[in-house]
């Protein structure tokens, strides 16, 4: 997510590098300005100039929807921003980060599936339950998601699993977060396949994993919405004193493939989770 306030420009032009696959479909971002309705843009479309006021706005840009051919690991095939171009007598300021939390999970905390079955395309990261939470709340999203990735298997992409991706951007960047006030953990579907006692070993292991790089900071985790393992993450809450545990088998979501919440399975979401962070904090 970019965000910050621009004044005094009539125009808003966005510009991203066309790095999806060539055999895949395009990437999409999204542009909001003043909390009103995103705009979803194609990167094979780019540019893309937006008509605006010279009032101050607040602009909020989105990486929204990539397939799963995109080689995001090792190949360059991720979002990458080539510019953002405003008039010559426009005035951008920073907007404060005051609520940052930060979101670890796979491709349901990316916002797959959402609209439809064709992939990139019907990805809506903007209308997911993390954006619909940080709306609610108002608070400031990190997301490090994959898609098909879990804690043991690897994502699409040549994406490695949870324990790999958690401090990378990609195979030869490291990460280091920045301050956030909470880390919501919502992963583990994807390791279905694996025996349970194998995943009850790693779920705990994780969990310290994500306690050290993000040290003092309060962690809640999800029971993934299928109920996928759900006596062992409950098991798991208990071995950790920072850690709180929130039970989504009464959330009666809607989906679009029985695994990945649509449109309104993604509000109701986000409107449960917004308000489980409500009452623990």
């Amino acid at each position: 997510m970019i965000k910050f306030n621009l004044t005094n420009s009539t125009a808003l032009t966005i510009d991203f590098f066309n790095n999806g696959n060539p055999f895949g479909p395009s990437q999409i971002v999204a542009v909001r300005i003043d909390h009103q309705i995103w705009q979803r843009f194609m990167t094979n479309q780019m540019p893309q100039v937006i008509t605006l006021t010279p009032n101050q706005h607040l602009i909020e840009l989105m990486l929204v929807g990539n397939s799963d051919l995109d080689e995001v690991w090792s190949e360059n095939q991720g979002f990458a921003l080539k510019s953002i171009s405003v008039t010559s007598s426009a005035v951008i300021t920073p907007i404060a980060i005051i609520r940052p939390v930060t979101f670890i999970g796979d491709s349901i905390t990316s916002g797959c599936w959402i609209n439809g079955n064709h992939a990139a395309f019907d990805y809506a990261a903007e209308a997911n339950y993390v954006a619909v939470c940080a709306d609610q709340l108002n608070l400031d999203a990190t997301r490090i998601s994959y898609s098909a990735a879990g804690i043991l298997k690897p994502g699409t992409g040549g994406v490695p699993n949870a324990t790999t991706f958690l401090d990378h951007i990609d195979e030869t960047t490291k990460w280091q977060p920045t301050q956030t006030s909470l880390v919501v953990i919502n992963i583990g579907v994807n390791d279905r396949r694996f025996e349970r006692n194998i995943f009850a070993h790693a779920l705990p292991a994780f969990i310290t994993q994500v306690q050290k790089l993000f040290l003092q900071t309060p962690i809640v985790m999800l029971i993934p919405f299928s109920q996928t393992f759900a006596p062992i993450f409950r098991q798991t809450a208990k071995q950790f004193t920072n850690v709180q545990l929130i039970e989504t088998k009464d959330w009666h979501l809607s989906y679009t493939d029985g695994l990945h919440p649509d449109a309104n399975g993604s509000q109701l979401a986000g409107n449960y989770l917004a308000k489980s962070l409500q009452q623990l904090y």
